[in-house]
Protein backbone atom coordinates (compact mmCIF):
# COMPACT_ATOMS: atom_id res chain seq x y z
CA UNK A 1 0.00 0.00 0.00
CA UNK A 2 2.71 2.38 0.76
CA UNK A 3 4.47 2.08 -2.68
CA UNK A 4 1.20 2.71 -4.63
CA UNK A 5 0.81 6.13 -2.55
CA UNK A 6 4.29 6.91 -3.17
CA UNK A 7 3.81 6.37 -6.80
CA UNK A 8 0.56 7.92 -6.99
CA UNK A 9 1.70 11.08 -5.36
CA UNK A 10 4.85 11.10 -7.90
CA UNK A 11 2.01 10.48 -10.52
CA UNK A 12 -0.01 13.56 -9.43
CA UNK A 13 0.96 17.06 -9.40
CA UNK A 14 0.42 18.58 -6.06
CA UNK A 15 1.15 22.17 -4.96
CA UNK A 16 2.58 23.35 -2.04
CA UNK A 17 -1.01 23.78 -0.55
CA UNK A 18 -2.19 20.30 -0.82
CA UNK A 19 -2.98 17.90 2.03
CA UNK A 20 -2.22 14.59 2.09
CA UNK A 21 -3.82 11.56 4.76
CA UNK A 22 -2.25 8.38 5.72
CA UNK A 23 -2.55 6.02 8.38
CA UNK A 24 -0.02 5.83 11.14
CA UNK A 25 0.86 2.11 9.16
CA UNK A 26 1.41 3.67 6.27
CA UNK A 27 3.47 6.84 7.60
CA UNK A 28 6.05 4.53 8.80
CA UNK A 29 9.49 4.93 7.55
CA UNK A 30 8.56 8.24 5.98
CA UNK A 31 9.27 11.94 7.04
CA UNK A 32 7.00 15.04 6.45
CA UNK A 33 8.24 18.69 7.55
CA UNK A 34 4.71 18.83 9.32
CA UNK A 35 2.06 16.96 10.93
CA UNK A 36 -1.44 16.92 12.55
CA UNK A 37 -2.59 13.59 14.30
CA UNK A 38 -5.94 13.41 15.08
CA UNK A 39 -7.88 10.34 16.51
CA UNK A 40 -5.51 10.24 19.69
CA UNK A 41 -8.41 9.86 21.96
CA UNK A 42 -8.79 7.41 24.59
CA UNK A 43 -10.14 3.74 22.24
CA UNK A 44 -9.07 5.28 19.35
CA UNK A 45 -5.30 4.89 19.95
CA UNK A 46 -4.49 2.63 21.61
CA UNK A 47 -7.36 0.91 19.97
CA UNK A 48 -9.83 -0.68 22.21
CA UNK A 49 -9.22 -3.87 20.50
CA UNK A 50 -5.61 -3.91 20.62
CA UNK A 51 -5.89 -3.05 24.76
CA UNK A 52 -8.71 -6.29 24.93
CA UNK A 53 -5.91 -8.45 23.28
CA UNK A 54 -2.98 -7.32 25.39
CA UNK A 55 -1.27 -5.85 22.01
CA UNK A 56 -0.77 -1.94 23.41
CA UNK A 57 2.79 -2.14 22.86
CA UNK A 58 2.51 -2.10 19.02
CA UNK A 59 -0.17 0.82 19.39
CA UNK A 60 2.16 3.09 21.29
CA UNK A 61 5.31 2.05 18.92
CA UNK A 62 3.10 3.36 16.05
CA UNK A 63 2.10 6.60 18.16
CA UNK A 64 5.92 6.94 18.99
CA UNK A 65 6.63 7.17 14.97
CA UNK A 66 3.55 9.76 14.67
CA UNK A 67 4.80 11.70 17.39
Amino acid sequence: MLRDLLEQQDEEDKGPESVQLMTLHASKGLEFPHVYMIGMEENLLPHRVSVEEGNVEEERRLAYVGI
